[in-house]
């Protein structure tokens, strides 16, 4: 890309497959390979708005391992990169390099990967909850002024698009078996008490409560059973439901606090 007249050549060309009848998913694909005409990229991560948890789901990526991926995706990164108030232009690694401290991205991903150039643009500077696109080359050179420009041109019409990718259901954030295990977390059962209820061992009902917190960006089971109950993966009533034999002697089940890090049950050792 050397001229303003490369610039719109590539707006263009992104707007006809924007406008495509193909499905969206396929449309922020092809975009990225038009994006690849202009920027040498060795990563790309597109990312939708975050959802009422703070994480963004990824609608596309390439180049990236799992750990930088999921990392984009989760609360932590979007806080960070809202903390550094990025203008619709958006940030360059070589801008982020010079923060202090740096950022836990460049620090922790960035750095260790070896990338030597890299920029992030938010979709839309409309609101607090934005998605990005984020690219790394080999080298800062590789992104020129021009190319920078020409993704900043495009964030809207990207945005568009990534708004017409189905998102993943509330439900398909847990398996069957972590929504069972979190509705007698919920209710305050102990590991052995979920394992002897469902009939595994205690060990495995341990790795679904590590899963569900994970996946629920919980601090603890009573943190993961709020936010449980608040995205409806818990029935309400399951959380009264709470067998006789299962509470200790002279302690009666609490209902479920409306609080973050609030108590809800008789136990929530982890």
């Amino acid at each position: 890309m050397k001229s303003q007249s490369d610039v719109a050549r590539f707006v263009g060309s992104v707007a006809a497959v924007a406008s495509s009848s193909a499905p969206a998913k396929d449309r922020v694909e092809d975009i990225l390979d038009e994006v690849s005409d202009v920027l040498p990229f060795v990563g790309a991560c597109i990312t939708a708005p975050p959802d009422s948890l703070g994480r963004s789901e990824i609608v596309s990526s390439r180049g990236y391992s799992h750990d930088l991926v999921t990392h984009l995706g989760s609360k932590s990164f979007f806080d960070e990169w809202r903390e550094m108030q990025p203008p619709q232009r958006g940030t360059r690694l070589n801008e982020a390099l010079s923060l202090e401290p740096l950022p836990e991205t460049v620090v922790d991903y960035v750095i260790p990967a070896g990338f030597g150039g890299g920029v992030s643009v938010p979709l839309s500077t409309h609101d607090d909850a934005f998605g990005g696109m984020h690219f790394s080359t080999e080298t800062e050179d590789d992104i020129t002024d021009l190319a920078h420009l020409s993704l900043c041109i495009i964030a809207p019409t990207l945005d568009n698009v990534v708004a017409c990718v189905p998102r993943t259901s509330v439900r398909a954030l847990l398996s069957e078996r972590e929504r069972e295990v979190l509705g007698l977390v919920a209710r305050g059962d102990s590991n052995a008490q979920i394992a002897a209820t469902l009939y595994i061992a205690q060990r495995t009902v341990a790795t679904h409560v590590e899963h569900i917190l994970s996946k629920l960006g919980a601090a603890n089971r009573a943190h993961a059973a709020v936010i449980g109950l608040g995205l409806g993966l818990i029935p309400l009533d399951q959380v009264d439901k709470h067998p006789e034999s299962h509470r200790p002697r002279g302690q009666s089940c609490r209902k479920l606090s409306s609080r973050p890090g609030t108590a809800v049950g008789p136990k929530y050792a982890r």
